[in-house]
């Protein structure tokens, strides 16, 4: 799992460089439909871009909420038109909670701010949480 807090945006019939013709925004990855995926023979079934917006391993979970909207206000216009751009199918901000945790585990609930949801919603965007759970009190036997 990396831990990037990134927004995405991918498609099938996606034209990652016409994109990038119209933007200011620097795109972190970008991977075109075909190409290699690096090792072991595989190719990106779909192009696409993606911003790096922080490091989520090392920026606690309230605060990647923070970085996002200020990321999403600051870009508005231009994710707006990343969001309708032609053969973009998926759209999505992605933020990592990481717990680690002791005992007994039961579960939990995640839901974003209504501010988030506002600014995620006007540029077209989805919400995905990623989260990794560590469970630190059982020995490894390995």
């Amino acid at each position: 799992m990396d831990n990037w807090i990134r927004l995405y945006a991918l498609g099938d019939d996606f034209n990652v460089d016409a994109f990038l013709a119209t933007t200011s925004m620097p795109a972190n990855l970008i991977w075109r439909r075909g190409e290699p995926k690096g090792g072991g023979g595989a190719f990106y079934p779909t192009s696409g871009v993606a911003f790096n917006l922080g490091d989520a391993k090392a920026t606690p979970f309230p605060e990647q909420e923070s970085i996002a909207l200020a990321f999403l206000k600051t870009n508005r216009g231009e994710l707006k038109a990343l969001g309708q751009f032609p053969g973009v199918t998926h759209f999505t901000l992605g933020l990592q909670y990481s717990r680690e945790f002791h005992g007994n585990f039961l579960g939990f609930c995640m839901c974003a701010s209504p501010l988030l949801m506002w600014h995620l919603l006007d540029v077209g965007c989805t919400l995905s949480h990623y989260v990794w759970l560590e469970r630190t009190d059982v020995e490894d036997n390995a």
